[in-house]
């Protein structure tokens, strides 16, 4: 156990604060009035200490003393600084392939593009096809009906009247 007057150098007390109310209507239900009565609220919370001070003797145990963790050991550094490295050449491959594929999305867009080129080109060939095979068969049908009219009045010549054969 600390003494009461050393508690402060290694820990902080709460703080608490009563406040007085008077008589009150409850704001759920207009039916019921508290009389006056005091509250306590934590203003502050128990917190750590963490100003560097001198050690701390304990009469009834060990020695405390607050540890600097700029003299901690190399072993950890050293791991740090590996960790350290090794976050480092992740984030470098991350970036590189983050660069790869914006890289190949651009290419991917440059190629799409040039497909809606060549689609909407062959498209308009297409169509100029399909006009020229329609006015060509437009064409050979008026040449078909021409015919089949020729053709039927060669069939059937206008009748003259005549009683027989080569009545003149």
């Amino acid at each position: 156990m600390l003494p009461s007057e050393g508690i402060e150098s290694v820990r902080y007390a709460e703080n608490i604060r009563a406040y007085s109310l008077g008589r009150y209507v409850d704001p759920n239900d207009p039916l019921i009035m508290h009389d006056g009565h005091s509250i306590y609220r934590v203003e502050t919370t128990a917190k750590w200490n963490l100003h560097q001070a001198s050690p701390v003797s304990i009469s009834s145990g060990p020695v405390t003393r607050i540890q600097d963790t700029a003299k901690t050991s190399i072993v950890l550094r050293d791991e740090l600084a590996a960790e350290l490295n090794r976050q480092k050449e992740a984030t470098k491959t991350i970036i590189q392939s983050g660069q790869t594929v914006t890289q190949k999305l651009g290419e991917l867009s440059t190629a799409v593009q040039q497909t809606r080129q060549i689609t909407g080109q062959n498209t308009q060939q297409l169509q100029q096809e399909i006009d020229s095979t329609k006015q060509r068969l437009d064409l050979l049908e008026e040449d078909l009906r021409k015919k089949q009219r020729t053709d039927q009045q060669i069939a059937s010549p206008a009748e003259t009247p005549n009683d027989g054969p080569f009545n003149w």
